[in-house]
């Protein structure tokens, strides 16, 4: 068994079949509520069913941030199994799963004293962050410990980079830095917002386009100005939206030398507020760790 049991929150986007190959426990970043009813995202609600909400009564679709109660919970179950945890978490500049989860780590030391959680703030999200969770998974197996997965998880954080799309931005007003009134406007332009994580962990604009093909191209443009190399790692997460996403992934087997490719589901905590058809790149060059 491994001496580290990794961990990760639903917005990495990672494939249920993929977590489960690499054993890998992933947690709910947020809880969601609709029409007065919570669900636990990939349990009790799928990405469709949560992007036909969206679609159909956005406003009826609603997050809260994971509590420290809820993540004592999870980690009082898999300390019983194994003391060491190996928490990759979303940026903490853009949700306070992190910090919920080092309250929720201290908690535990009360019930069981032997335990460690090391709650690790990727600074990114989406598929970059659950390629930090599989590769340290990975280690994990190997037999390293905590502390060599925490030295390996910040070298590859620096060598990992993450590009989104929105398809549209009517739906940016759901976090807060738009009005209703100018996001749906401004979304009769078409605009389409390239947006890159930063080395602080939030998103910053790169560049905007007018039509989806465009904004694929420059998505790509993007991802070369970032990547150490042409030989690269990639996820290509999708809200709602598989064709679009199999033709970004068309072009990006034309641009670069493609060592892996992951496809999944953007998480609908995230695409609440990113909108339908948005899509991101995550991409690391081999490692070596």
């Amino acid at each position: 068994m491994s001496k580290v049991l990794v961990m990760t929150d639903t917005v990495a986007c990672l494939p249920k079949e993929l977590a489960d190959k690499h054993g890998i426990v992933v947690v709910p970043a947020s809880q969601i509520t609709c029409d007065g009813k919570t669900y636990t995202e990939g349990v009790t609600i799928t990405a469709r069913q949560a992007y036909d909400i969206i679609k159909k009564d956005p406003d009826s679709f609603c997050t809260a941030a994971i509590t420290p109660g809820i993540l004592l919970e999870e980690f009082r179950k898999l300390a019983k199994k194994n003391p060491q945890i190996f928490f990759v978490t979303i940026s903490s500049g853009l949700s306070a799963v992190a910090q919920s989860a080092n309250v929720a780590a201290d908690m535990l030391k009360d019930e069981f004293p032997k335990s460690r959680v090391v709650a690790f703030d990727t600074k990114t999200c989406a598929g970059a962050e659950g390629m930090i969770a599989i590769e340290m998974a990975k280690l994990a197996a190997k037999g390293r410990g905590l502390d060599e997965l925490s030295k390996a998880a910040e070298a590859m954080r620096k060598v990992t980079g993450g590009v989104l799309m929105l398809d549209t931005v009517g739906y940016t007003y759901r976090s807060g830095r738009m009005s209703k009134s100018d996001a749906l406007e401004t979304a009769k332009k078409n605009i389409k917002p390239v947006n890159h994580m930063s080395d602080a962990g939030v998103m910053e604009f790169a560049d905007l386009a007018t039509d989806r093909i465009e904004g694929m191209k420059k998505m790509i443009a993007v991802v070369k100005k970032y990547a150490a190399t042409d030989a690269m790692h990639f996820m290509v997460s999708h809200a709602d939206s598989p064709d679009a996403a199999q033709t970004l992934i068309d072009m990006v087997k034309q641009e670069f030398k493609v060592l892996s490719m992951i496809v999944s589901d953007y998480s609908p905590v995230m695409g609440y507020s990113t909108g339908p058809g948005a899509m991101f790149i995550g991409f690391h060059p081999e490692l070596g760790l």
